[in-house]
């Protein structure tokens, strides 16, 4: 039986105590196998962020367990992590995360000093990575003269440098124009299927619902599969976020029509001048 890329049994997250606790994320597990893209959705604050950092072991969890190809990273030392985020887990960020001093070729190396080959071991793998993301031309390019969608190729070479069988992408299209961020979903998906990693991405963009394997949704810190749910997905009228109107709590009328918000600051801006808000 094949052994899951990832593994999380009844991982909590709690932050503070007594009358200022918070239980971010409560009670989730979830086991993605390789080739796998999962989405995990949901409202602004419903701890899609504290739980892609557990996984990532980036922060430590309350309780429960976390495997990555079979190892108990929640039981390693806090000096053995950058070993395991280094080596076993790719990040990619909406924000990029690019070094600005540094070309394309070399952010892409960068992670590549803590392999024990060094950066000169892994220097074919840089070159077929640049090919196969359409960035011969701006290989030697720094960050700011990059386009975002350029930004985000390099950002995901950059991930995949070290090969890992793990991917971590938190809001990657959130920055992207909508063609720019169909190609970065679609290059996931393709290495998600074609060489064998399981690719997790926290996202509110309603379009990579097409090509997800699965789609778990999260809120108040639980997780549901939502693979036999339709998604139906309104604007919010204030901030123009996507909002699911299945599991939304936030709730207008107005004139004999329904309005749906991400958030109560958006809830309270449109209840306060509604007139503003309605075309």
């Amino acid at each position: 039986m094949m052994i899951p890329i990832l593994k999380a049994s009844n991982l909590s997250k709690v932050f503070g105590s007594g009358h200022t606790e918070v239980k971010a994320v409560d009670n989730v597990s979830l086991s993605i196998k390789a080739g796998e893209l999962v989405l995990v959705m949901g409202p602004s604050g419903s701890g899609k962020t504290t739980l892609l950092s557990m996984l990532g072991s980036l922060l430590k969890p309350s309780q429960g367990n976390i495997e990555i190809e079979g190892i108990n990273v929640t039981e390693l030392k806090e000096s053995d992590l950058p070993n395991i985020r280094a080596l076993k887990i790719g990040f990619i960020f909406q924000t990029f995360n690019l070094l600005d001093a540094l070309t394309v070729e070399e952010n892409i190396l960068f992670p590549s000093q803590l392999r024990p080959e060094g950066r000169v071991g892994v220097k074919n793998r840089a070159n077929r990575l640049i090919e196969k993301l359409g960035l011969a031309h701006r290989r030697n390019a720094f960050p700011s003269t990059l386009s975002g969608g350029e930004k985000q190729r390099v950002a995901i070479a950059r991930a995949l440098i070290n090969e890992p069988k793990l991917i971590l992408a938190d809001e990657p299209t959130g920055n992207l124009d909508s063609q720019t961020g169909q190609e970065v979903m679609m290059i996931l998906h393709d290495i998600a299927r074609d060489e064998g990693y399981a690719v997790i991405m926290v996202t509110h963009d309603p379009r990579v619902e097409d090509i997800a394997d699965r789609i778990l949704w999260l809120e108040d810190g639980q997780l549901h599969d939502r693979k036999s749910e339709k998604h139906s997905w309104v604007k919010d009228p204030v901030c123009g976020m996507h909002v699911d109107e299945w599991t939304a709590n936030l709730v207008s009328q107005y004139k004999g029509k329904k309005y749906y918000f991400c958030s109560k600051r958006c809830h309270e801006r449109f209840e306060n001048n509604q007139e503003s808000y309605v075309v």
